[in-house]
């Protein structure tokens, strides 16, 4: 069958859009522009960052706060470092390549020993490092004035996180206190209720991690 002249530019027209449209999905995706971050989402069935914790884990809105990275959240409130070795599955199943994890304001407020949570979290690193995770730990954030009598016990926990961070290189430790605290204890205007985080509160945790999220 002869094609006519309409045919052939019909033709050739749908062909350029295709070396158009293919070229421009190389481009997005070498130079990282929109919309690679949709595409890069729909094709990869597994995430690059996973923020592991309790309430104040769950309650933040990782993807919003992080648009170009595909995070998974598991912070399950009321949750505590004995719990997360529970669940350890879940977070696995992420595959992701980084694990933010910040744990131990609950097992403070049932009465856990510092060293047992700590014990806890030894666990919880050498787990997400066996199964090659980059390991981030996040200090436990200081309570406001309404629960300021675990502050005590939560300054000796990141004690404790601080120097196996310094002892051992296999995670990195975060202090969320530099930037959410004065005079040791939780500013108010960044929690509603001298435990969780507002808006402005979890924005100062996103410009202190924004750097290692990458």
């Amino acid at each position: 069958m002869r094609l006519n002249s309409s045919n052939k530019q019909w033709i050739t027209a749908a062909c350029v859009s295709l070396i158009l449209l293919f070229l421009y999905g190389v481009i997005t995706v070498q130079y990282k522009i929109p919309p690679f971050n949709a595409i890069k989402r729909f094709i990869s069935p597994d995430y690059e960052v996973v923020f592991i914790g309790d309430s104040i884990t769950n309650m933040a809105s990782w993807q919003e706060l992080f648009p170009s990275l595909k995070s998974a959240n598991r912070g399950i409130p009321g949750d505590t470092a004995e719990g997360v070795l529970k669940r350890m599955d879940g977070i696995y199943s992420t595959n992701a390549r980084k694990a933010f994890i910040m744990i131990g304001t609950n097992d403070i407020g049932i009465g856990t020993e510092v060293n047992d949570i700590v014990e806890n979290y030894k666990k919880i690193i050498s787990h997400l490092a066996a199964h090659g995770m980059q390991v981030y730990v996040q200090s436990t954030i200081l309570a406001g004035n309404q629960k300021a009598e675990r502050n005590k016990k939560i300054m000796a926990l990141n004690n404790q996180l601080k120097k196996m961070a310094d002892e051992n290189n296999s995670f990195e430790y975060i202090d969320l206190n530099t930037g959410l605290t004065k005079d040791s204890v939780l500013e108010a205007r960044y929690t509603p209720d001298g435990v969780h985080l507002n808006s402005s509160g979890y924005a100062v945790w996103k410009d202190m991690i924004k750097n290692y999220v990458k």
